[in-house]
Protein backbone atom coordinates (compact mmCIF):
# COMPACT_ATOMS: atom_id res chain seq x y z
CA UNK A 1 0.00 0.00 0.00
CA UNK A 2 3.16 2.82 1.08
CA UNK A 3 4.40 1.82 -2.46
CA UNK A 4 1.52 2.46 -4.51
CA UNK A 5 1.49 6.04 -2.29
CA UNK A 6 5.34 6.96 -3.06
CA UNK A 7 4.40 5.88 -7.13
CA UNK A 8 1.61 7.74 -7.04
CA UNK A 9 3.07 10.79 -6.16
CA UNK A 10 6.35 10.27 -8.01
CA UNK A 11 4.06 9.94 -10.74
CA UNK A 12 2.21 13.48 -10.02
CA UNK A 13 5.31 15.10 -9.24
CA UNK A 14 7.02 13.86 -12.98
CA UNK A 15 3.69 15.01 -14.68
CA UNK A 16 4.30 18.39 -12.78
CA UNK A 17 7.87 18.73 -13.49
CA UNK A 18 6.82 18.38 -17.01
CA UNK A 19 3.96 20.59 -17.25
CA UNK A 20 5.98 23.52 -15.69
CA UNK A 21 8.73 22.80 -18.36
CA UNK A 22 6.58 23.01 -20.83
CA UNK A 23 4.97 26.27 -19.86
CA UNK A 24 8.40 28.04 -19.11
CA UNK A 25 9.64 27.28 -22.31
CA UNK A 26 6.33 28.25 -24.09
CA UNK A 27 7.40 31.45 -22.02
CA UNK A 28 10.68 32.05 -22.82
CA UNK A 29 10.04 31.34 -26.70
CA UNK A 30 7.32 33.52 -27.06
CA UNK A 31 9.11 36.42 -24.96
CA UNK A 32 12.02 35.73 -28.14
CA UNK A 33 9.18 36.30 -30.53
CA UNK A 34 7.39 39.06 -29.32
CA UNK A 35 11.10 40.62 -28.99
CA UNK A 36 11.73 39.94 -32.24
CA UNK A 37 8.68 41.32 -33.96
CA UNK A 38 8.72 44.22 -31.03
CA UNK A 39 12.12 45.72 -32.53
CA UNK A 40 10.38 45.88 -35.90
CA UNK A 41 7.43 47.41 -34.54
CA UNK A 42 9.35 49.83 -32.06
CA UNK A 43 10.89 52.23 -34.69
CA UNK A 44 7.29 52.27 -37.29
CA UNK A 45 5.86 55.87 -36.68
CA UNK A 46 2.07 55.58 -36.34
CA UNK A 47 1.31 58.48 -38.27
CA UNK A 48 2.86 57.69 -41.04
CA UNK A 49 1.18 54.42 -41.58
CA UNK A 50 3.46 52.26 -40.05
CA UNK A 51 6.33 52.64 -42.16
CA UNK A 52 9.80 52.66 -40.67
CA UNK A 53 11.51 55.73 -39.30
CA UNK A 54 14.96 55.46 -39.22
CA UNK A 55 15.35 58.92 -37.54
CA UNK A 56 13.57 57.49 -34.38
CA UNK A 57 16.06 54.87 -34.41
CA UNK A 58 18.97 57.31 -35.18
CA UNK A 59 17.75 59.15 -32.51
CA UNK A 60 17.94 56.17 -29.92
CA UNK A 61 21.31 55.15 -31.22
CA UNK A 62 22.52 58.53 -30.30
CA UNK A 63 21.30 58.88 -26.61
CA UNK A 64 22.71 55.17 -25.84
CA UNK A 65 26.00 56.58 -27.47
CA UNK A 66 26.06 59.46 -25.28
CA UNK A 67 25.02 57.93 -22.20
CA UNK A 68 27.67 54.95 -22.65
CA UNK A 69 30.60 57.23 -22.99
CA UNK A 70 29.29 59.57 -20.01
CA UNK A 71 28.94 56.36 -18.07
CA UNK A 72 32.31 54.88 -18.94
CA UNK A 73 34.26 58.13 -18.63
CA UNK A 74 32.53 57.72 -15.21
CA UNK A 75 34.64 54.55 -14.55
CA UNK A 76 37.82 55.63 -15.99
CA UNK A 77 37.81 58.86 -13.91
CA UNK A 78 37.23 56.64 -11.07
CA UNK A 79 40.50 54.28 -11.91
CA UNK A 80 42.59 57.17 -12.04
CA UNK A 81 41.35 58.02 -9.20
CA UNK A 82 42.51 55.08 -7.60
CA UNK A 83 45.73 55.49 -9.44
CA UNK A 84 46.85 58.60 -8.20
CA UNK A 85 45.91 57.23 -4.65
CA UNK A 86 48.23 54.04 -4.77
CA UNK A 87 50.92 56.09 -6.68
CA UNK A 88 51.39 57.90 -3.34
CA UNK A 89 51.22 54.97 -1.41
CA UNK A 90 53.70 53.00 -3.99
CA UNK A 91 51.85 49.66 -4.34
CA UNK A 92 52.87 48.76 -7.67
CA UNK A 93 50.95 45.44 -8.73
CA UNK A 94 47.32 46.95 -7.48
CA UNK A 95 48.72 49.86 -9.59
CA UNK A 96 49.76 48.15 -13.01
CA UNK A 97 46.38 46.00 -12.85
CA UNK A 98 44.85 49.73 -12.34
CA UNK A 99 46.21 50.75 -15.50
CA UNK A 100 45.19 47.81 -17.65
CA UNK A 101 41.51 48.17 -16.21
CA UNK A 102 42.21 51.97 -17.50
CA UNK A 103 43.38 51.24 -20.99
CA UNK A 104 41.03 48.17 -21.75
CA UNK A 105 37.76 50.57 -20.79
CA UNK A 106 39.25 53.19 -22.96
CA UNK A 107 39.40 50.65 -25.39
CA UNK A 108 36.16 49.10 -24.92
CA UNK A 109 34.50 52.51 -25.08
CA UNK A 110 36.08 53.68 -28.42
CA UNK A 111 34.87 50.31 -30.01
CA UNK A 112 31.45 50.69 -28.35
CA UNK A 113 31.74 54.35 -29.80
CA UNK A 114 32.91 53.03 -33.41
CA UNK A 115 30.05 50.48 -33.40
CA UNK A 116 27.28 53.12 -32.74
CA UNK A 117 28.60 55.03 -35.20
CA UNK A 118 28.82 52.60 -37.94
CA UNK A 119 25.08 51.70 -37.20
CA UNK A 120 24.42 55.75 -37.10
CA UNK A 121 25.96 55.23 -40.64
CA UNK A 122 24.08 52.48 -41.33
CA UNK A 123 20.66 54.03 -41.00
CA UNK A 124 21.59 56.95 -43.27
CA UNK A 125 22.54 54.79 -46.04
CA UNK A 126 18.87 53.27 -45.85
Amino acid sequence: MFKIYITIISFILLILSIYASTIITIEYFDKNNKKQNGNNLEFRDPRSGGQFNPQIRKSELELDKKQMEAHTKREIEGVQLQLEYLKNNESELLKKQLELDKKNLEDQLNLDLMRMDLEILRMNVE
